[in-house]
């Protein structure tokens, strides 16, 4: 039986896979992809061998574990065999498995690292997921999360409206986080290592009020590392 966590994120499913059905639309999610990201990956890669085993979570078609240089991916999405169907000329070699985050099909510590990119507030169970990722982290593995934040004025509203007010709410995201929350959520299985605000929209109207995109990078918690 459905519960209402997993049927708001079937309506938020329908609402991404129908996204990344749009003409031309991975062109410029690519373009976002490597103007945000690609820096701090090539920064990140430097530290991988050929060996190294990276785990791309919520990839999407743009697939940003692409990225690192050397080792063998992984890419597992919720909506990966719709991405097989309609862009299949484009996903990168690799292994590609349709799963959740919640149940990830692979055994414990077998990643050195775990990527996770405009993903994780789209997820039936955020914290579940991040249980899930930090399972399938090696010892010394890495965890780079990469999520847009609001001011926490924005967030405490969008959640108000997710649960009082659904007919205003954003069908895509099911969840909404500030910076603060963000971070407290993470330390729960993680240890924070470095937070890179990767991008900020600013206008001349309210600027602050703009979500901002942020990359973390984590590590096991140290006392079990």
């Amino acid at each position: 039986m459905v519960n209402k966590k997993e049927e708001r994120w079937q309506l938020a499913q329908l609402k991404e896979d129908s996204f990344w059905r749009r003409d031309n639309v991975l062109d410029s999610q690519m373009e976002r992809v490597l103007s945000r990201y690609a820096s701090v990956i090539s920064e990140i890669s430097q530290s991988l061998t050929p060996d190294s085993k990276i785990l791309d979570i919520g990839c999407g078609p743009t697939c940003v574990g692409q990225l690192f240089v050397g080792g063998s991916k992984t890419y597992l999405d919720p909506l990966m065999d719709s991405y097989l169907k309609t862009h299949s000329e484009r996903l990168p070699d690799g292994k590609k498995i349709c799963s959740t985050a919640e149940s990830i099909p692979e055994q414990d510590e077998s990643f050195d690292v775990v990527l996770c990119v405009n993903a994780l507030d789209h997820m039936i169970d955020p914290a579940a997921a991040l249980q899930e990722i930090r399972r399938v982290m090696k010892k010394d593995g890495m965890f780079i999360l990469g999520i847009f934040l609001h001011p926490a004025p924005i967030a405490i509203a969008r959640r108000f409206i997710e649960k009082r007010m659904p007919f205003f709410r954003e069908d895509a995201h099911p969840h909404s986080y500030a910076l603060n929350h963000m971070r407290k959520l993470l330390s729960e299985f993680f240890s924070i290592h470095r937070e890179i605000k990767v991008f900020r929209k600013n206008t001349a109207l309210v600027p602050s009020l703009h979500r901002e995109d942020w990359m973390f990078i984590c590590k096991k918690q140290d006392s079990e590392a």
